[in-house]
């Protein structure tokens, strides 16, 4: 895999969203700040603002929306809110995180390696974590288009959208910034195992040789091995990566909200329409409404998985390490006391050092996650049902009101 490759793409990828305003220099391995990176954001910190005022100009759109709605008209508003703050605090944090990210691609490896099938699979990963959600995005905005005969609808309302959308795609990039990091560890974590195993396997030798010296009385030279090498590396990338995560934690559980956020208007919006409202449009339009509902899960669903899916191979990278450290360490008798201390340091580390928390509080995992989540769509769906109930109420009561009134 050409590290170098996957870190570049991943950088102009977040440049081009806002994300940061670093410019990754690949002969110093480091990222630096970069004029056009400054403009860029600069540039769509004008877009945003003027799109964030449409919001507190007339407005049929949102007018329409107060009159239809007024709980779906607060929770526009929430996000708006919430949207100003994500904007500004995503681009601070992406200052802090990117440094503490330059230590960790100080220590990988950008050496290109052959391109064999899973050298090329497992950069084609990387791009995947990258590039998914937006191909999701765009396969539901053509669909939109085609239904909507690819008329663009009044500049107002795409400014009103742009100012609800946006900050959620500058925070997003912060989960694409940790999967394609968790991946590269990853990635160093299988290339540390393997020179453990060839370690392992020259211990081996030299005790044959030493054994076979032994008995014949012949003195064997062998050459030093470089145990040295592999734990100081180790130890430094679980530090880095754990700093890393410390200065991301944040961010992403202010994604965790906002999507909460979008989540909630989804399915509001999804019980409503699906009941009354979809009498007030044509079939064109209820189909567009519909891809456009579905396009809010699809995407946050996609985020969600692909950050699982980083953190899942993770965990299986550093489980597997674990399993042939303790596998290595119980052969007592076939390993030098100096070898032996190396791989209990080893263990330590990627026991101890790897254990990922959010606000020191909660174990961030794939199990962890998903219950947030499962919590998260059950609060949902109270609220949406509570709503629900209460207008199904209010008509019943008016519906007797007006009864009685005729009689």
């Amino acid at each position: 895999m050409n590290t170098r490759r996957v870190l570049r793409t991943s950088n102009v990828l977040l440049l081009l969203t806002g994300y940061q305003m670093h410019w990754f220099d690949s002969q110093l391995q480091r990222y630096r700040i970069s004029a056009p990176g400054i403009l860029n954001v600069f540039v769509l910190a004008c877009i945003y603002a003027g799109c964030f005022n449409e919001h507190f100009q007339p407005s049929a759109l949102l007018k329409t929306l107060l009159d239809v709605s007024p709980f779906l008209y607060g929770l526009t508003r929430l996000q708006l809110l919430l949207s100003i703050k994500v904007f500004a605090y995503a681009i601070y944090a992406s200052v802090r995180a990117v440094g503490v990210a330059g230590e960790i691609t100080e220590s990988l490896p950008m050496t290109i390696i052959s391109a064999r099938r899973g050298c090329l699979k497992r950069e084609l990963i990387a791009y995947l974590l990258l590039f998914s959600t937006f191909v999701v995005l765009l396969c539901f905005g053509l669909y939109i288009g085609y239904e909507m005969q690819f008329k663009l609808p009044p500049l107002q309302h795409i400014m009103i959208g742009v100012a609800l959308f946006l900050p959620h795609l500058v925070l997003a990039g912060a989960l694409r910034f940790y999967c394609i990091f968790a991946w590269l560890t990853r990635e160093r974590l299988r290339q540390l195992e393997s020179e453990v195993e060839q370690l392992l396997s020259e211990s081996k030798i030299k005790t044959e040789l030493q054994l076979v010296a032994n008995s014949s009385s012949v003195a064997v030279t062998v050459a030093a091995s470089n145990e040295d090498n592999l734990l100081k590396p180790l130890q430094q990338l679980a530090a880095h990566f754990g700093n890393f995560f410390d200065h991301l934690q944040r961010s992403l559980l202010l994604l965790l909200g906002v999507n909460a956020n979008c989540l909630l208007f989804g399915f509001y919006t999804y019980v409503y329409f699906s009941n009354t409202w979809h009498v007030l449009f044509d079939d064109h339009m209820r189909r567009v409404f519909y891809a456009g509902n579905i396009s809010i899960y699809a995407c946050i669903g996609c985020d969600y998985a692909c950050l699982l899916l980083a953190q899942s191979l993770l965990e299986q990278q550093r489980f597997q390490f674990l399993d042939r450290l303790n596998s290595a360490l119980a052969q007592r008798n076939t390993l030098p006391k100096r070898i032996r201390r190396i791989l209990k340091d080893m263990r330590y580390t990627l026991s101890n050092c790897f254990n990922l928390k959010f606000l020191s509080i909660w174990r961030f995992n794939v199990a962890n996650f998903a219950v947030i989540q499962l919590i998260q769509l059950l609060v949902v769906a109270l609220i949406v049902t509570c709503h629900y109930l209460n207008d199904a109420i209010l008509q019943t009561n008016e519906r007797f009101d007006s009864n009685d009134e005729d009689d």
